[in-house]
This record gives structure tokens, sequence and C-alpha cells, in this order.
């Protein structure tokens, strides 16, 4: 399910159920900010700083051999 089709799905439901107990102010609160982290994306900076994975990495791509596969029967 979509974060959009859950909003629908969210809306019929405290739409057509009238008689259920509605949520609280306060889950009312924690529902809209939920929905708010979901919809508002926010991608974190990527650090451009050298981490030991990256490092090794690179080590990995410059120690490659660039020599051709050689096959053998």
């Amino acid at each position: 399910m979509t974060p959009e089709q859950f909003a629908y799905w969210l809306q019929g439901f405290a739409e057509l159920n009238p008689g259920l107990e509605a949520p609280t102010p306060d889950q009312w609160k924690a529902i809209q900010d939920h929905l708010k982290t979901v919809f508002v994306k926010v991608t974190p900076p990527f650090p451009r700083t050298s981490t030991p994975h990256l490092d090794l990495i690179q080590k990995a791509i410059r120690d490659y051999p660039l020599q051709p596969y050689q096959i053998t029967c």
C-alpha cells in the first residue's frame, strides 16, 4: 500500500464509521505527524568524507587486475 492509498483509506475509514469511537485529538496529532514523515521525503546529505568501507572499495578497484579473462579447458 502506498502512502497515498493509506491516506485515502484512513479518510474513508474515518468518514464511513461514525459509530466507532473516533481517535482522540492526541491520536489524530500522532497520525498527522506520521503522515508528514511519509509524504515529505528528505534525503540526508551524503558524507563526502572518507570512510573505512569506502577506502577498502577504492583500494580493491585500484588493485583489481585489468587483464582480460583467460579461458582454459
